[in-house]
């Protein structure tokens, strides 16, 4: 498609998929909760099929829309547009429709686990011809990711559940992983950039050992969930402390002005409590259970792509960074989400009721406020030009 003929919606990466990862968000979460009220029951087991489109509908998406638009930006190439990005949202949507339409067809099943493959391929195709090295780690991570998605779908088809479980909890650590790394790059990167705008004097600290550190421990605790979950407590046990000394120095206190870098610093917090929760309830009965994932799910995972998407989507609209009042309630929202889901065990179906309640408030809100930009031209095109830029 040449620019003109490009719809502006597949202009980047970041434009069809955030707008379907936010839809996907709020009708899992609703489904699901229609589900433990009697309507609706899918095929299957509920918690697995909600489990896996968080996971792989979801964040998949999100995670996908930001690497479309950011691997463009780390190598100074045109950003993905046109019929490459329609042929990875259709396989997108195809394995959506499959999979929630009732038991999954082959087709389904095919095109959800070729949806990363195909993303990590599209991506690398700059990364290779420029010869990026140190942002390859993302890549390497959505493709184990993808290993994860096989898996968990021949786990359901050999009605093995324990091994589903399996696969989806190895897919939350990796998605964890991957917050470390990018959200470890970007979250004193942007605060760097804030507090020299304003003229600070103590911006935050630069990389040092504690980050190879935290990353490595995340990459051992994904591994390890795999392979044998006890071990995974402990490595989560290490984890907990160390990503919360990487978070130290980065000068969150700073910028709690700014919610829009407020809330990567809280993504980034609750990476660190979600790892102390999960190895609570591997090495102990505190947090025994699924609940013991929302730490990261709902806690890290949730905060920082809703942060990143609202960011990306304001940054690279033309619009200027700030987060106004719908997107600081969507942030709000989401952290009384985590706390309210993590008092499951204690409260209990009144607190999964508010949890949900929230989660769809919250990207409802984040809708509200970039869904018309996901589908505009640029604010700042020029009146009747082409838009050239994403």
């Amino acid at each position: 498609m040449s620019p003109t003929a490009t719809p502006v919606v597949l202009q980047a990466g970041f434009r069809p998929l955030f707008l379907l990862a936010a839809l996907a968000a709020i009708a899992v979460v609703l489904r699901t909760v229609l589900v433990l009220h009697g309507v609706g029951l899918p095929a299957g087991n509920p918690f697995a099929w909600h489990g896996h489109e968080l996971l792989f509908g979801y964040v998949a998406a999100a995670m996908a829309g930001f690497l479309l638009t950011a691997v463009p930006n780390w190598t100074g190439t045109a950003p993905v547009a046109g019929a490459p990005l329609l042929a990875g949202v259709a396989l997108w949507l195809v394995a959506r429709v499959g999979l929630w339409a009732g038991p999954p067809a082959w087709w389904a099943i095919a095109a959800d686990v070729a949806f990363l493959p195909a993303i990590a391929l599209i991506a690398a195709r700059p990364l290779w011809a420029r010869g990026s090295g140190r942002q390859w780690l993302p890549l390497v991570v959505v493709g184990f990711l993808a290993l994860a998605n096989a898996f968990w779908h021949a786990a359901v088809l050999l009605e093995q559940p324990q091994l589903a479980q399996r696969a989806l909890a190895f897919a939350t650590m990796l998605i964890a992983l991957q917050i470390a790394v990018i959200g470890g790059r970007i979250t004193p990167a942007f605060t760097r950039n804030h507090l020299a705008a304003r003229g600070g004097s103590a911006p935050p600290r630069a990389p040092d050992l504690r980050d190879g550190l935290a990353i490595g421990a995340s990459a051992a605790v994904a591994l390890a969930e795999f392979i044998e979950p006890l071990a995974a407590g402990w490595l989560a046990l290490l984890a907990a402390p160390l990503h919360a000394l990487r978070l130290h120095g980065w000068r969150g206190t700073r910028v709690w002005r700014e919610p829009l870098l407020l809330v990567l610093h809280a993504g980034y917090a609750w990476l660190a409590v979600g790892y102390a929760i999960r190895a609570a309830a591997l090495l102990g009965p505190a947090w025994a259970g699924p609940w013991a994932l929302h730490g990261l799910l709902v806690g890290a995972i949730g905060t920082m792509t809703l942060a990143v998407m609202a960011r990306a989507t304001l940054g690279h609209t033309g619009r200027p960074l700030r987060a106004g009042t719908l997107l600081t309630l969507a942030f709000l929202a989401l952290q009384a989400a985590a706390v309210s889901r993590l008092l499951g065990p204690w409260a209990g179906a009144d607190a999964w009721r508010l949890a949900g309640a929230l989660w769809i408030a919250a990207f409802a809100l984040f809708l509200l406020r970039c869904g018309p930009m996901l589908l505009a031209p640029r604010a700042d095109a020029p009146p009747g030009g082409v838009v050239t830029r994403p």
